[in-house]
């Protein structure tokens, strides 16, 4: 007869021991899933797999039943790294990254939203990153919002060219690891864009005052004449000269 106690923390082991291999085994049926998917879709052939509107869903999905010790940037950080991993899987892109003054925030941030798989290739000023989004198939960009920048980079986006296609951090918190705000950039992506928030370029000599619901983004002056790069809710042009740069999913509300 065995009168040994049973041991509550080998359990509990045991517990974490069945759920890791749970998750493994789910990582590799998504895998699986995936493949069927680039075989349907041939999305390898056809540039860039970055599906924006459909990564904020999951992020709010994500979000809304979030519970428990875990923080959830971290939840964010583990889904954002499968996301972005899997959209390399289907078609290989390289993240652009703005360096600049803040080199290794941005670092920080493309990794905490990218992983360890996707290709990083750093530029000194956002005109580059622009540029080497311009000349790839599907590549992506990541530019910090400065308000006041040394110049006015957004002049190369819009029309066939690179837009913006989402706005970081997307769920904001206090003390969220990679809190530097950015906008990421992309060639045109058609039915996988999403602008529930707008973002547009507008010139004036400084006259023009815009709606309270529209928030700037970044400005600058020059000869007289005010570049501000802003965003507003919804798709109306913010003033009669606007030109459309893109737009984006409605970040989070701070927690």
């Amino acid at each position: 007869m065995n009168d040994a106690t049973p041991d509550p923390l080998t359990d509990i082991r045991r517990e974490i021991d069945r759920i890791d291999e749970a998750m493994h085994r789910l990582l590799m049926e998504r895998g699986a899933v995936i493949d069927r998917l680039i075989a349907i879709k041939r999305t390898s052939q056809t540039g860039s797999a970055f599906r924006p509107g459909r990564e904020a869903d999951m992020m709010r999905r994500i979000a809304d039943r979030h519970e428990g010790r875990l923080p959830l940037a971290t939840a964010e950080h583990l889904w954002r790294t499968i996301i972005a991993t899997f959209t390399h899987v289907q078609a290989p892109f390289t993240l652009h990254v703005e360096q600049g003054p803040e080199a290794l925030a941005m670092h920080d941030l493309a990794r905490f939203h990218v992983g360890f798989d996707v290709p990083l290739e750093g530029h000194a000023i956002p005109g580059r990153v622009v540029e080497a989004v311009r000349a790839s198939t599907g590549d992506l960009g990541l530019v910090r919002l400065e308000p006041q920048p040394a110049g006015a980079w957004w002049d190369a986006l819009g029309g066939e060219g690179p837009q913006v296609m989402a706005r970081l951090p997307f769920l904001p918190a206090e003390g969220h690891p990679a809190s530097t705000p950015a906008l990421v950039i992309a060639r045109p992506l058609g039915p996988g864009s999403t602008s529930e928030v707008s973002v547009w370029a507008v010139h004036d000599d400084g006259d023009l005052h815009l709606g309270s619901k529209v928030e700037i983004l970044a400005g600058v002056t020059r000869n007289g004449v005010r570049n501000r790069l802003v965003a507003v809710p919804g798709a109306e042009a913010p003033a009669p000269n606007a030109l459309p740069l893109g737009g984006y999913a409605q970040p989070a509300a701070a927690r």
